[in-house]
């Protein structure tokens, strides 16, 4: 279904970032055996150490647990304590950074799938995990084709993009093509609009395709709203005042209003990245700051708005719900972020429903510069858990 996530269960821990092979916007995908490497990082916001120690878990396909244990897809240890531990500098907020990689010298992955990395605060004695990580290990068996459009079965260049799919799995067995093989598609790493393809259009001897198939047809959205925060004393883009009271930074983006046409900007389809003019080494240079966000778009009832992207974990948490201010007439909602450059939209959550529409805050525009993670699984006869055979990034 959804492809990379963060999570985190507790307001003590932001930040929470993957980034392969020191790129900072590449998808959460290593291959398998490869020398890529995946790097965890996360803020606790305290000067106090803690002992944080993570957990690797298989998942299938739809992100419950596997039916393999750690020695069939893990060569080492399980549990290991996060040992690289950097505290703040110069900072107003106090906070501490924790990261790892995956594999490591102690680590190796043994298969492909999904995987979740649950982090534990080891002196605790609560066993839910403070944050939880999902990537994905693939092993390229199968070949992908992808075809995005604004010509869809539902209109002409207007509101949606519809996804035609080709897998060509010549010269990798496939008992049952149409059954065996899960195709899944997300959108900028969304969690909630992930889709699983039902049956192919056509199956041959080599390929499955699917083509003119409804559940690939996807709301287009718009391109991301964006701001910038790298130095305290001179507002970025899309802020209009930085207030210091002594204690903290509030930061005051300038007020949203949804949009009725296509934006045509630059964005990087919801991530972030962490940066400061203040320092060298960001990761524990940047400061912390309140950030203040305004929509002014009239009172609906029946949902709640959001604001999303992966900053959030594409997650819809009362943290991240914009409420409603009576007084004034906007929407607001203030969080505590890092310096640096964010990408951000508003979505619509409608009571009782689980996936988020854009029509209206950001509207949607089928020429949205998008992008779409294809992954394809194989479930062999008998097996206890789905490969990832193939993976494909389409913007």
């Amino acid at each position: 279904m959804f492809a990379q996530f963060v999570e985190s269960n507790t307001s003590d821990i932001r930040s929470l970032r993957m980034e392969v092979n020191d790129v900072w916007d590449a998808p959460a995908v290593i291959m398998l055996g490869s020398d890529d490497v995946v790097t965890f990082s996360f803020d606790e916001m305290s000067h106090t150490y803690s002992r944080y120690t993570y957990r690797i878990v298989h998942c299938n396909f739809d992100w419950s647990q596997s039916e393999l244990l750690p020695i069939d897809y893990l060569s080492g240890f399980n549990d290991l304590a996060i040992e690289n531990v950097r505290y703040s500098e110069n900072t107003i907020q106090s906070y501490t950074n924790y990261s790892f990689s995956i594999p490591n010298e102690e680590q190796e992955l043994k298969v492909s799938g999904n995987y979740k990395v649950e982090v534990y605060d080891d002196e605790s004695d609560d066993e839910t995990p403070v944050a939880i990580f999902g990537f994905l290990v693939v092993e390229h068996k199968v070949r992908l084709g992808v075809e995005v459009s604004g010509d869809t079965d539902i209109d002409y260049n207007r509101m949606h993009q519809q996804l035609d799919i080709i897998v060509d799995y010549s010269g990798y067995n496939v008992s049952s093509p149409g059954s065996d093989l899960k195709v899944s598609v997300s959108q900028n790493h969304r969690r909630d609009n992930a889709v699983v393809c039902a049956a192919p259009t056509y199956i041959t001897a080599d390929r499955i395709e699917y083509v003119h198939h409804k559940p690939l047809i996807f709301n287009a959205g718009n391109e991301y709203r964006r701001f910038e925060i790298t130095d305290p004393y001179s507002p970025g883009m899309g802020v209009d005042n930085v207030l210091f009271t002594g204690d903290n930074y509030d930061v005051y983006l300038y007020t949203d209003s949804p949009l009725k046409s296509y934006s045509n900007v630059r964005d990087e389809n919801g991530r972030f990245y962490i940066n400061t003019n203040e320092g060298l080494g960001s990761e524990i240079e940047a400061d912390y700051a309140f950030v203040h966000f305004t929509f002014d778009a009239p009172y609906r009832s029946g949902g709640s708005y959001y604001l999303l992207g992966d900053f959030w974990g594409n997650n819809f948490f009362d943290s991240n719900k914009m409420v409603y201010d009576y007084e004034d007439g906007v929407y607001r909602c203030v969080q505590l972020m890092k310096f640096g450059v964010y990408n951000y939209n508003y979505v619509w959550l409608p009571d009782n429903k689980t996936v988020a529409v854009t029509e209206f805050s950001e509207g949607d525009f089928y020429n949205t510069s998008n992008e779409y993670l294809v992954k394809v699984y194989h479930r062999e006869f008998g097996a206890r858990y789905d490969k990832l055979v193939g993976a494909l990034v389409v913007k």
